[in-house]
Protein backbone atom coordinates (compact mmCIF):
# COMPACT_ATOMS: atom_id res chain seq x y z
CA UNK A 1 0.00 0.00 0.00
CA UNK A 2 1.18 3.11 -0.75
CA UNK A 3 0.97 6.32 1.65
CA UNK A 4 1.16 10.17 0.34
CA UNK A 5 1.02 13.26 2.21
CA UNK A 6 -1.80 16.21 1.34
CA UNK A 7 -0.28 19.24 0.63
CA UNK A 8 -1.87 22.86 -0.02
CA UNK A 9 -2.56 23.80 -3.65
CA UNK A 10 -3.69 27.20 -3.31
CA UNK A 11 -6.43 27.35 -1.16
CA UNK A 12 -7.15 24.19 -1.85
CA UNK A 13 -6.20 20.39 -0.41
CA UNK A 14 -4.05 18.20 -2.93
CA UNK A 15 -2.47 14.74 -3.12
CA UNK A 16 0.29 13.91 -5.78
CA UNK A 17 -0.06 10.70 -7.02
CA UNK A 18 3.25 8.53 -7.22
CA UNK A 19 3.94 7.48 -10.42
CA UNK A 20 3.74 3.85 -10.04
CA UNK A 21 0.35 4.58 -8.98
CA UNK A 22 -0.76 6.56 -11.94
CA UNK A 23 0.93 3.96 -14.22
CA UNK A 24 -0.97 1.27 -13.03
CA UNK A 25 -4.35 3.31 -13.08
CA UNK A 26 -3.96 4.55 -16.11
CA UNK A 27 -3.73 8.04 -15.64
CA UNK A 28 -1.91 10.91 -17.30
CA UNK A 29 -1.39 14.90 -16.93
CA UNK A 30 -4.56 16.40 -18.02
CA UNK A 31 -7.07 13.35 -17.68
CA UNK A 32 -10.61 13.46 -15.82
CA UNK A 33 -11.23 11.80 -12.33
CA UNK A 34 -14.56 11.85 -10.62
CA UNK A 35 -13.65 11.86 -6.50
CA UNK A 36 -16.27 10.28 -4.22
CA UNK A 37 -16.43 10.13 -0.38
CA UNK A 38 -18.15 8.57 2.37
CA UNK A 39 -16.82 8.88 5.94
CA UNK A 40 -13.35 8.07 5.89
CA UNK A 41 -13.08 6.55 2.06
CA UNK A 42 -12.01 8.85 -0.42
CA UNK A 43 -12.49 6.55 -3.80
CA UNK A 44 -10.88 8.36 -7.31
CA UNK A 45 -12.37 7.17 -10.47
CA UNK A 46 -10.65 7.53 -14.11
CA UNK A 47 -13.66 9.25 -16.29
CA UNK A 48 -13.66 8.69 -19.87
CA UNK A 49 -12.50 11.61 -21.86
CA UNK A 50 -14.72 14.08 -23.14
CA UNK A 51 -15.73 14.14 -26.63
CA UNK A 52 -14.80 16.99 -28.88
CA UNK A 53 -16.12 17.69 -32.42
CA UNK A 54 -12.87 17.27 -33.50
CA UNK A 55 -12.42 13.85 -32.16
CA UNK A 56 -15.86 12.28 -32.99
CA UNK A 57 -15.68 13.70 -36.65
CA UNK A 58 -11.79 12.61 -37.35
CA UNK A 59 -10.37 10.32 -39.40
CA UNK A 60 -12.41 10.79 -42.37
CA UNK A 61 -12.78 13.54 -45.00
CA UNK A 62 -15.49 15.74 -45.13
CA UNK A 63 -16.10 13.96 -48.94
CA UNK A 64 -16.15 10.85 -47.50
CA UNK A 65 -18.60 12.11 -44.62
CA UNK A 66 -20.61 13.07 -47.43
CA UNK A 67 -20.60 10.34 -49.08
CA UNK A 68 -21.49 8.25 -46.36
CA UNK A 69 -24.47 10.37 -45.48
CA UNK A 70 -25.73 11.55 -49.00
CA UNK A 71 -28.85 9.44 -48.80
CA UNK A 72 -30.00 10.49 -45.16
CA UNK A 73 -32.25 13.16 -46.19
CA UNK A 74 -32.38 15.30 -49.68
CA UNK A 75 -33.21 18.88 -48.89
CA UNK A 76 -32.76 19.70 -52.75
CA UNK A 77 -30.54 21.75 -54.38
CA UNK A 78 -28.60 24.46 -52.51
CA UNK A 79 -29.97 27.82 -52.86
CA UNK A 80 -28.69 31.56 -51.03
CA UNK A 81 -26.13 31.51 -48.46
CA UNK A 82 -26.46 27.78 -48.10
CA UNK A 83 -24.70 26.77 -50.69
CA UNK A 84 -21.37 24.61 -50.06
CA UNK A 85 -18.64 24.69 -51.83
CA UNK A 86 -16.89 21.67 -52.54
Amino acid sequence: MTQVVIGRWGKNLAIRLPAEVAKTAGLGEGERVEIVSSGEEVIVRKLPPELAAESMFSGKSPSEWRALYRRAYDWGEDRGRERVEE
